[in-house]
């Protein structure tokens, strides 16, 4: 035997070359079914403990109750982070895009018309010379997505954006899945507190951001997801829904260098939006307590009835009678994004004051008289208006499917739910649907105004 040792590098390096290498979807295939093969062994060994699985199948399984400090909940959460950071090594990185681009460039396909085209043959010539991380894009079935012309070619560019699209999107999914900290799919307040916190220092638009804002901030970006993607309040925000959502790209936005004061304005996410709507809560809080009274909320707006204030409170989370800074965001949220679905369902709970299934014409009339009664006392030329009139136009804005009724499914698709809300919560707003033809506005003094 000799005496030099054994060259383990080497030896280990000509082991993994000798075998052949097989491409993540295959490995993933391989993974699913000795899950499928795990799950198929422990339904045998429950038929064998019990001989009524064979004929009445479980359909129940107990949800297990999380404990963060036990061992198996450890355990599974650093197997999830572990499984998650192996998926982030097959997403395509710059360089592996800008090779596959190149690939693209190089072999466009005949006749030479001046396109960037390839057909199926360039196609899969293209998948032999790139990674394997990369040659699940290159499949049949993605291939037949795309417009063909008359020799049978589609267009790169088309093929690369939708690349990049998949790739950002995987990135994204398993970013937020490290947030994930139960692993159930979804994220819970807390979880997407954080999430949000440690995205601020990477996005350009929030340099400058105040870190002693931070918390206010993580707040006010937290609200709008809730608001708008978990209407039946269950604390938790399923991360396929975030994927899917305009909100999550709006947020996104901010990682754009230039963006116009226009575009910042318009985003909810921005530092100028997020100030503006802290700034206007201590503005209104007069006492300076955190939280805001019925009187200071009615401040909000001149045209807001006492009604609707006191509904607001009734309905939505308040401490000993006063709202907190999160309340206070559903309820901007709700007020300037009246057209949308999650908006008309917050208002129903408030003009649904009985708790029925339908509002009737002794709801409306409740909400419109105090309208008509402000209206009065701010406008000096005596208009008339006839609550009978009103009741009767906004029974036919909502073509309701029972004619003595309105229902929320009736408010929702009538197409102008937001405008009958606004005439039974707002004098300000009922005044200037009114006089929309003479196109007299209301004038409001500044203190009175925000």
């Amino acid at each position: 035997m000799s005496k030099k040792g054994i060259d383990w590098v080497s030896t280990l390096k000509k082991f993994v070359d000798s075998k052949q290498q097989r491409t993540a979807q295959e490995i993933d295939d391989e993974t699913d079914q000795l899950f499928l093969d795990y799950i198929e062994q422990a339904r045998k060994k429950e038929q064998e403990e019990d001989p009524s699985y064979k004929k009445i199948p479980k359909f129940f399984q107990k949800a297990s109750v999380t404990n963060e400090n036990q061992l198996s909940f450890r355990v599974r959460q650093e197997a999830r982070t572990r499984f998650l950071n192996h998926k982030t090594g097959e997403i395509l990185d710059k360089e592996d895009l800008e090779k596959l681009w190149t690939e693209l460039k190089n072999n466009i396909s005949p006749p030479d018309d001046k396109k960037e085209r390839i057909n199926y043959n360039s196609f899969l010539t293209i998948a032999s010379l790139l990674p394997i991380k990369c040659r699940h894009f290159f499949s049949a079935s993605t291939f037949l997505k795309f417009d063909r012309d008359e020799y049978g070619r589609i267009d790169i560019v088309a093929f690369f954006h939708s690349i990049v699209r998949k790739v950002n999107l995987f990135q994204t999914r398993i970013q937020i899945s490290l947030y994930d900290s139960i692993g159930n799919g979804y994220l819970r307040e807390k979880d997407l507190e954080n999430y949000i916190f440690e995205l601020i220092p990477t996005f350009p638009q929030l340099e400058k951001l105040d870190q002693n804002f931070y918390p206010f901030y993580v707040i006010t970006a937290v609200r709008k997801f809730f608001f708008f993607l978990d209407s039946k309040r269950t604390g938790r925000i399923y991360i396929k829904d975030m994927l899917t959502s305009p909100i999550l790209a709006e947020l996104y936005e901010l990682r754009q260098e230039k963006l116009t004061l226009e575009e910042l304005g318009q985003n909810w996410f921005s530092k100028q939006s997020a100030l503006k709507v802290y700034e206007r809560y201590l503005k209104l809080d007069n006492d300076h307590n955190g939280l805001l009274s019925k009187q200071e909320l009615s401040k909000y707006s001149w045209g807001l009835t006492d009604i609707f204030i006191d509904r607001v409170f009734e309905e939505y989370q308040t401490f000993e009678g006063e709202m907190d800074y999160k309340t206070f965001l559903d309820f901007v949220l709700a007020m300037e994004n009246k057209k949308s679905q999650q908006a008309i369902q917050y208002f129903w709970r408030i003009l649904n004051v009985y708790h029925k299934p339908a509002i009737d014409s002794f709801v409306i009339n409740m909400f419109f008289r105090p309208i008509i009664q402000k209206l009065e006392h701010k406008v000096d030329d005596k208009f008339g208006f006839n609550v009978e009139d009103v009741k009767d136009e906004i029974f036919d804005m909502a073509k309701p499917a029972i004619s003595t009724a309105i229902t929320l499914t009736d408010l929702q698709n009538c197409g102008q739910g937001d405008i009958i809300i606004s005439m039974l919560i707002d004098a300000k707003a009922f005044y200037e649907y009114d006089q929309r033809e003479s196109g007299q506005l209301l004038e409001v003094d500044d203190y009175e105004e925000f």
